[in-house]
């Protein structure tokens, strides 16, 4: 296990596991790092096997609506699946354009289906390669979704939409505002921790660190 530490002027001790498997401890100057190592092994130890999990899901090929495929480069402007394999532009940029496209095919109809039962009308809609978050919305009502999108299963995508869409009622993420998501998903808990999952799969996926130059 290869532990990193990081003395930073903070009040109190913070551990994290990265997708290559790093653990992250932040910590002040003299803070005793073993004994938190030791107290929190179980956790560690539990999220490291689940990290293996998500890295033998990942390793069955490119993530694309929920399945897998092997990806081979090619000469052209578009993606095409192909059987089992997926055709993506050797140029990075044109293998970006094109699963935005296809993604895009799948969340406008959405949005403009759950805008109308939400009682919302969003301003514009983007979608960019963010590191960060799925999605998000903003004050002017703007809402961006991530291109990590495309890996996901359609039922994952139509939740993301939904809590996106409740923020135009509720900015916050009040009681009221789980209580509108879980009216048209009442799933969303366990939606939650699926996106955890296919947000790890992204991160170690050899094909998407290339789509994202992170090789």
């Amino acid at each position: 296990m290869k532990v990193e530490v990081r003395w930073r002027p903070v009040r109190y001790a913070r551990l994290e596991i990265k997708p290559d498997g790093r653990v992250v401890v932040t910590a002040p100057k003299g803070f005793d790092v073993e004994a938190f190592l030791r107290k929190h092994r179980r956790w560690l130890w539990n999220r490291l096997a689940e990290l293996e999990e998500v890295r033998r899901e990942s390793s069955r090929g490119f993530p694309l609506f929920g399945e897998f495929y092997g990806v081979k480069l090619e000469n052209g402007g578009e993606v095409e699946i192909r059987g089992k394999t997926l055709i993506l532009p050797v140029k990075r940029e044109k293998a970006r354009e094109s699963l935005k496209a296809l993604l895009k095919e799948r969340l406008m109809p959405l949005i403009a289906l759950y805008s109308t039962l939400l009682g919302v009308s969003p301003g514009r809609i983007y979608i960019r390669n963010q590191r960060k978050k799925w999605a998000s919305c903003s004050s002017r009502g703007n809402l961006s979704f991530n291109l990590r999108l495309v890996a996901l299963p359609e039922s994952l995508i139509q939740y993301i939409v939904i809590h996106e869409l409740a923020h135009l009622r509720y900015l916050d993420h009040s009681p009221e505002f789980w209580s509108l998501v879980k009216r048209f998903y009442p799933d969303y808990r366990n939606a939650r921790k699926e996106l955890r999952r296919w947000w790890g799969i992204i991160e170690v996926n050899e094909k998407w660190l290339w789509l994202e130059g992170r090789e």
